[in-house]
């Protein structure tokens, strides 16, 4: 039998780590005469949002996200945000397309909203 390297414990063929300490025996499961299984997992569910390149998950964009909170916010900025986030994506090719549009949406909403507010107030008293 063989001991483990880092606690002493006397391991088994079949293991692959050791069941005391947690460390990696150094006996591989292929040399100890047992087949591995084949491992059942679950697709990712950002497989589909990954470059075609490096197969990694694409960013969204941090100015989408702003101009989104902006437009929460009740702030006429979402709006100018929004279409400098929307700018970016296209050229970036991020995620966030859809939380920049309801940001600009939002914006011209306020804009509008603030709009009304200071003509009613200079209208009523001029």
């Amino acid at each position: 039998m063989t001991t483990c390297a880092h606690c002493g414990r006397e391991l088994q063929p079949a293991w692959k780590y050791c069941i005391t300490c947690g460390t990696r025996t150094a006996v591989p499961l292929a040399d100890a005469g047992v087949v591995p299984a084949p491992l059942a997992v679950a697709p990712s569910p950002f497989a589909a949002e990954t470059d075609a390149e490096d197969a990694t998950p694409r960013r969204v964009n941090a100015l989408a996200v702003l101009a989104l909170i902006l437009g929460c916010l009740l702030s006429p900025l979402a709006a100018l945000f929004g279409h400098v986030a929307v700018a970016q994506i296209a050229s970036t090719g991020e995620r966030g397309l859809i939380p920049a549009w309801i940001a600009v949406v939002l914006g011209y909403v306020w804009l509008v909203a603030l709009a009304v507010l200071v003509i009613t107030f200079v209208t009523t008293n001029g």
